[in-house]
């Protein structure tokens, strides 16, 4: 979680209406998110079908430099979707004690 949010000092109605305005923004968003991530999919298919030929060492390696560079962007993505979602509701738990 970002520490530079501070949750300590938020009302529960401030809470709850992070926690609604990021369920909104999930929910309003879902398919471009979707596709972000079928996109990112098809291109590892791709390279990992690319694997499976005979390559120099060169493009080998490329292969492998462009996976982890998608493999990377996929975990920044995933990471910032989780934590726009999940901060309200654990600032919620941390509120009542719960964590």
């Amino acid at each position: 979680m970002n520490a530079s949010f501070d949750y300590s000092r938020w009302s529960d109605a401030e809470l709850a209406r992070a926690k609604t305005t990021a369920t909104e923004f999930l929910v309003q968003n879902q398919k471009e998110i979707s596709r972000v991530f079928v996109r990112q999919k098809v291109l590892l298919e791709d390279l990992i079908g690319n694997l499976q030929r005979d390559l120099s060492l060169e493009d080998r390696l490329d292969c492998f430099a462009r996976i982890a560079e998608i493999a990377d962007g996929l975990r920044e993505c995933a990471n910032g979707f989780f934590e726009l979602g999940a901060q309200p509701l654990v600032a919620r738990a941390v509120e009542n004690g719960l964590a």
